[in-house]
């Protein structure tokens, strides 16, 4: 297995988590791990240790730990890649735990648990973890990450919103799916977001997920909310930099426009003309966070909506959008996408939509949920006629 340590100019903290990884109880021949520099001024002391060790570096071009890592991956070889943060010290059976729990599509999140580790070294830390010696001042655990993965069943259950409970100090993959998402994100230049990102994406892409609360990490110092930080500053940079690829309304709101939808719709035209595909292109954007793909140049050429596109979607957008839809032209009454989310799988004449997790999941042969009718007061009519476009708008109710 192969282990991916980020690291910036605190030879201490390094020096206190190779000490604890010489005492984990996988062999050290089974292990390698990779120090990734993110540009600091000296190369850190690694010393002699039972594992292999590669010290790979990057330029100091600010704050870039995504980009560290996925430099740090692309030197490994394990068939299981764990990251581990620098102020980190994880228990002697954490990377057996892991290696026991990982398999080629899944995704793991150990228990980072927190402590005072201020002016301990390694010969301390190992007789703290070996029962020798005293043990650190420990601190307190966020509530709201224990409440989320008890309403997850330790992600084994996840939904949606779940990517918020992955913390990349203690998060480990599968090489197979690792290499499918690609790593992480690299335009995150600051502190928070990419583990969330990255997270959404293994979700999207139908990887199984799970905590391990017998996989424990001690963190040097509170959870991010206990540093003396400005931490709504710092929030709302981690929210806007997550906003622009995770479509969820938590980061985004609900009436802004992004490039990365969370609503895929490829409506098939069918000949029908324009005015027709207009109409119906106006109902399923209507109240929600989606674009629309249609095999109509025209129809294209005659929106002024950054909304409706010609062709199929990105590879990049679909992997991050939550819901797909597949329909003819079909007027939405009654409901808009975004309530129709809560009720996917949902499927009618000429209209289907689908979580995208679901989907992926079924190409690895996991089978889907059964799909439903459409909920109460919503309906899907087929537009086989072409509409007059001024008589159809005028005839609805004013808002």
């Amino acid at each position: 297995m192969s282990v991916v340590v980020p690291y910036y100019e605190r030879p201490d903290q390094l020096g206190r988590l190779l000490a604890a990884l010489d005492l984990q109880t996988v062999p050290g021949d089974r292990t390698e791990v990779v120090i990734a520099d993110d540009g600091s001024r000296q190369a850190p002391p690694i010393g002699t240790h039972s594992f292999t060790t590669t010290y790979v570096r990057q330029d100091d071009e600010g704050f870039r730990a995504a980009a560290a890592r996925n430099l740090g991956a692309r030197h490994t070889s394990g068939d299981v890649v764990v990251f581990l943060d620098q102020d980190c010290v994880p228990e002697p059976a954490y990377l057996e735990t892991v290696l026991a729990a990982v398999s080629p599509w899944s995704l793991t999140v150990g228990r980072r648990r927190h402590a005072d580790l201020g002016g301990w070294d390694g010969p301390r830390v190992q007789s703290w973890l070996t029962g020798a010696g005293p043990t650190p001042n420990g601190l307190t655990e966020p509530q709201w990450l224990l409440d989320g993965y008890a309403r997850t069943a330790d992600l084994t259950e996840p939904d949606d919103r779940s990517y918020q409970l992955v913390i990349s100090a203690v998060t480990s993959l599968g090489r197979q799916l690792l290499h499918h998402l690609g790593g992480f994100d690299e335009t995150f230049r600051a502190y928070g977001g990419e583990d969330w990102e990255l997270a959404h994406r293994a979700y999207v892409a139908g990887a199984d997920l799970r905590h391990l609360p017998e996989a424990v990490v001690w963190h040097d110092g509170p959870d991010v909310a206990g540093r003396a930080v400005d931490l709504v500053r710092l929030k709302n940079g981690e929210t806007l930099a997550l906003a622009r690829l995770v479509p969820d309304r938590d980061l985004r709101g609900e009436h802004l426009v992004w490039s990365q939808p969370d609503v895929v719709v490829r409506l098939r035209s069918l000949g029908a003309p324009a005015a027709t595909l207009i109409a119906s292109t106006e109902s399923l954007l209507a109240g929600s966070d989606a674009h629309v793909w249609v095999d109509s140049k025209e129809v294209v050429s005659l929106l002024d909506d950054p909304r409706v596109h010609v062709g199929e979607p990105g590879a990049a957008v679909l992997a991050r959008a939550r819901y797909a839809v597949e329909c003819e032209p079909v007027l939405l009454a009654g409901t808009t996408l975004r309530r129709l989310c809560g009720s996917a799988p949902v499927e009618v004449e000429g209209f289907r939509m689908r979580a995208t997790r679901d989907i992926n999941r079924a190409h690895r042969g996991i089978p889907s949920p059964a799909p439903r009718t459409l909920p109460d007061g919503a309906t899907v009519a087929r537009l086989t006629r072409e509409p007059t476009l001024e008589r159809l708008w005028q005839s609805r109710p004013p808002c």
